[in-house]
């Protein structure tokens, strides 16, 4: 019964801490939602269907209001599209504003656009939150 008592109370505590972590987000224009990592990386997980320009502008917007980024600052791919480390939705992308070594051929085409250690400026990412490339007209 102790036993069985401990195992569930553990499992409690494992579930609120999930989800506390999972409910730590900062909303962001068009529906996206950006998930805060260790330091300067961060996870970005726009609306559902999103175009691939949405994870570039959330990116741009999280950068600049929460990690205090300058237009020039770069941000680069910590990962590509995947799980969510933090948030657990599917496609999701980590950013960084601390360069990254690049993985892979850098002349080779990769389908999503996110090959880790790709950077964009803050004010480069910016620009696709354009509401045509976006989708939202």
């Amino acid at each position: 019964m102790k036993k069985s008592l401990s195992t569930l109370a553990l499992c409690g505590a494992v579930i609120t801490a999930c989800t506390v972590e999972a409910s730590n987000f900062k909303g962001l224009k068009y529906g996206a939602r950006a998930y805060p990592h260790a330091g300067v990386v961060f996870e970005v997980a726009p609306q559902f269907g999103a175009t691939r320009s949405a994870y570039w502008c959330a990116g741009s917007e999280y950068a600049r209001r929460y990690l205090g980024a300058g237009w020039q600052t770069p941000i680069y791919v910590v990962r590509g599209l995947g799980l969510g480390e933090v948030s657990g939705r599917k496609d999701t992308v980590l950013f960084t504003l601390d360069p990254v070594a690049s993985q892979g051929d850098p002349s080779a085409i990769r389908s999503n656009g996110f090959n880790v250690g790709r950077s964009k400026t803050v004010q480069g990412a910016d620009s696709h939150c354009d509401p045509y490339l976006l989708n939202l007209l």
